[in-house]
Parts: structure tokens; sequence; C-alpha cells
């Protein structure tokens, strides 16, 4: 591991901010796209230095401009939500598809197909549309995203883009569940608490790891 990140991590060595920074600064200034990148990250937080967007901006953009896949993500996140610059839709779609086609594929790659997906749900700097939504969505599924699997289950739940489909939305909904996804798990017992699947033998699990079937939430419902 770079001594800089171990700093900043407080791995092998105490945490420490400051000297994160520095070293991350010697690095971004030789250049390097994920020290720069973490510089911009630690001035959006404010870690080790005063908060302050505009600075994290234009450090992520160093390393975005370079490929790196996770400031090319944040950059667009930023374009999105208007931190550190004006709000850019189309920007915000720009950065988000060169992040998802990168050469180099991240979790931060995944991140943002589902990002895309969302982007096309609610027409954000692009028309509107559940079925190219529904096909970012389901890239990043394929690749384990738990969230890219609950909008998955929730175009399937309410017929947007494909014909409603209960059966398959639990589906979807169970992959996300499985992974810890407690929206998922609520949405798997609305499901059944309004009728629209049934099947006593599913077992529901909460953030307080407590089995329940799908019989026993009938039950209390009783």
């Amino acid at each position: 591991m770079q001594t800089w990140l171990a700093y900043y991590e407080g791995d092998s060595v105490p945490e420490d901010d400051d000297k994160a920074f520095k070293l991350f600064q010697e690095a971004a200034t030789q250049g390097y796209a994920p020290a720069q990148h973490h510089i911009g990250i630690m001035y959006h937080e404010g870690i080790g230095v005063d908060q302050d967007y505009h600075k994290a901006f234009e450090w992520v953009q160093r390393a975005a401009i370079q490929g790196y896949s996770h400031a090319q993500t944040d950059l667009a996140i930023m374009y999105e939500s208007g931190k550190g610059i004006d709000q850019n839709y189309k920007k915000a779609m720009k950065w988000y598809l060169l992040s998802a086609n990168n050469i180099d594929p991240s979790s931060a790659s995944v991140d943002a197909q589902g990002n895309i997906g969302t982007m096309y749900y609610f027409g954000r700097g692009v028309p509107q549309s559940y079925t190219k939504a529904l096909g970012w969505y389901r890239k990043a599924a394929a690749q384990d995203s738990d969230m890219a699997q609950l909008n998955v289950g929730g175009l399937y739940e309410n017929g947007y883009g494909v014909p409603q489909d209960y059966d398959e939305a639990f589906e979807w909904y169970k992959k996300a569940a499985d992974q810890g996804n407690q929206e998922a798990s609520n949405r798997i017992g609305r499901l059944v608490m309004n009728g629209k699947i049934d099947d006593e033998s599913i077992v529901i699990y909460s953030t307080q790891e407590t089995g329940l079937t799908l019989g026993d939430i009938e039950k209390m419902s009783q």
C-alpha cells in the first residue's frame, strides 16, 4: 500500500489526515490521478482541510481527465448534484458514460452504469426512457450492484418499460436483499402484505438479522 494511503486509512500506521494530505499533494503534483482524486475527496468531506467544494471539483476533474474511473464517476455526481460547479445534467451524463465504458473498469464504473440508468429513469440530460434505464440497470445488476438490482425490481413491480410482473420483481428484490439491501427486503414484505406474491418459504432479513418467512409476516398482519 502506498504510504499516503496508509496514513489516510490508518493501515499499519496511525491515521493522520494532515500527513496524508501532504503526501497526496506530493503525488498529485506529479500527475498521479488516484492522489488527485483523494485530494478532491478530502476537500469535499473536509478531511484534513477546510471543506471546499470548488477545490474538490478542481482536483477530481484533474484525475477524471486522466481517465481515472473513480474520479469520472465522482465528477459526474458533482455535476448532477451541483456541488462545486453549476448543476449540469448533460455534463454529468458525459462523465458517467466515460466511467461506465472505461477500459479499466472498477466498482466506480458499475456505479456509473447504475447512475446512467437513473438519469434515463428521470430524464435528466437525456430523453426520459424506462427501457434504456432498464438496460443500464441490468448492466450494473449483472455485476452484483444491489442498488441496480433493486431498481430493476422496481421497474418490474410498477410495469415501467416492461410488462408488470410481480414475480420477476420479487426475484430482483431477493438478489438485492441477499446482499443486505434493507429497502429490497421492505419491498418484498410489501408485495406479500398486498397479496402480490405468495410463497411462505421465502425468508426476509432485516437489518437486525432476524429471519422472518413470508408466512410469519402474513400471520402478523392478520
